[in-house]
C-alpha cells in the first residue's frame, strides 16, 4: 500500500486534519525560526544553540524534541508521497526552506507536494491553517502541487542566505524569487524585523508600541489586522513587550513620552537602549553600528 505522509506547522492544524479523513499519517515540524539563531551548523550544534535560546525564554529542554522532529521528518521523507502543509508567513516559510534544504541533502520522496495558501473565501482574516475546519482542509488536499525544482533550489539558496552573518543577499533573494509564491513576501517581512534607520525599532516593536499608544485592548488582534505576514504569537508579543518596557518606552498599558518620541523617530531604540537579537544568522547587538532595513529605500545599511 503506498505510504503518504502528511508534515504540517503545529498541533492546531494536525489535530484538525486529522479528522479531515484523508489517508496517510501525520507529522508536526514547528520550530519558530522567525526568532532566535540559525546557523550553517551541523544538526547537534543546530540543536544546541536553539535550546540554549528556548532555555533563555523559559522553555528548557528543547534539544531532544528539536531533534525528534528533524528524525520523524526524515523518516518521512522515505514516504511515497510527502505533502507539506504551511502557509504564506514567515513562521511558515522559514520552516518550509529549511525542510526543503534538508531533505535535498538527504532523501527525496517519490511524491513531492504541498498545500500553501494566503487566503481562504470562507475566512475574512486569515491567518494560517489552524483556522479551519476539518471540511476546509479536506477541500485543500485535492489542490496540493508539486514541488518543482526550481522551488527546491530557491529553498535552498534562501536557507544559505537567511543563515548567513551578513544579510546582503536578503534583499536580492526577494527580487529572484519566483517558484516559491510566498517567498519573497516573507523574506521582506524578515528584514522588516531588523531595527529601523531612524528609530531603531523593528516593524513588530512600533506596530505593538503604536496599538498600546491607541489604547488597543487587544494588542495582538490590532496587529495581526495590519500584518498578515507575520501573526504574532504569544510568546513575541510578550517578549516585545518585556523589551520595550527594558527600554523605558511603556509603562503597564501606557506608552511613556520617551516611548511616543521612539514612535516620532526622535530616540534611537539601538543608540539609547542596545540591542541583543537574532536574525537568522545575524547576531545584532550592543548599541551600534548594527544592520537596519529602511523599508522606504528598500536596502540595508549599517548605523
Amino acid at each position: 500500500m503506498e505510504r503518504i505522509v502528511h508534515v504540517c506547522n503545529g498541533d492546531s492544524t494536525a489535530d484538525t486534519l486529522s479528522l479531515a479523513d484523508l489517508p496517510g499519517d501525520i507529522r508536526v515540524w514547528a520550530d519558530a525560526l522567525d526568532v532566535g539563531p540559525l546557523l550553517p551548523v551541523s544538526d547537534t550544534e543546530h540543536y544546541r544553540a536553539r535550546a540554549d535560546f528556548w532555555a533563555s525564554r523559559g522553555m528548557p529542554n528543547a534539544a531532544q524534541k528539536l531533534a525528534d522532529m528533524d528524525r520523524e521528518f526524515d523518516e518521512a521523507a522515505s514516504a511515497e508521497e510527502l505533502i507539506l502543509w504551511f502557509e504564506h508567513d514567515l513562521f511558515d516559510q522559514l520552516a518550509l526552506v529549511r525542510l526543503l534544504a534538508r531533505l535535498a541533502r538527504r532523501q527525496m520522496p517519490t511524491q513531492l507536494t504541498i498545500v500553501s495558501i494566503d487566503r481562504h473565501p470562507e475566512v475574512p482574516n486569515f491567518l494560517g491553517l489552524g483556522q479551519l475546519k476539518p471540511e476546509q482542509l479536506a477541500e485543500l488536499w485535492p489542490r496540493r502541487t508539486p514541488l518543482s525544482r526550481d522551488a527546491i533550489d530557491e529553498s535552498i539558496t534562501a536557507w544559505i542566505a537567511v543563515t548567513a552573518a551578513d544579510p546582503r543577499a536578503l534583499p536580492f533573494l526577494c527580487k529572484r524569487i519566483k517558484a516559491m509564491p510566498f517567498l519573497a513576501g516573507a523574506i521582506e517581512r524578515l528584514l522588516e524585523e531588523y531595527p529601523d534607520p531612524t528609530s531603531g525599532l523593528s516593524r513588530t516593536e512600533r506596530q505593538v508600541l503604536a496599538a498600546v499608544a491607541r489604547g488597543e485592548t487587544n494588542v495582538m488582534e490590532a496587529a495581526h489586522a495590519i500584518d498578515p505576514r507575520y501573526p504574532l504569537t504569544d510568546l513575541v508579543l510578550k517578549y516585545t513587550l518585556e523589551t520595550l518596557a527594558r527600554c523605558g518606552f511603556v509603562e503597564g498599558s501606557t506608552v511613556t513620552p520617551v516611548g511616543r518620541q521612539a514612535l516620532a523617530g526622535a530616540v534611537d531604540r539601538v543608540h539609547e537602549c542596545g540591542i541583543d537579537e537574532w536574525r537568522g544568522g545575524v547576531h545584532l547587538s550592543g548599541k551600534g553600528p548594527v544592520w537596519r532595513w529602511s523599508s522606504s529605500e528598500r536596502k540595508l545599511i549599517e548605523r
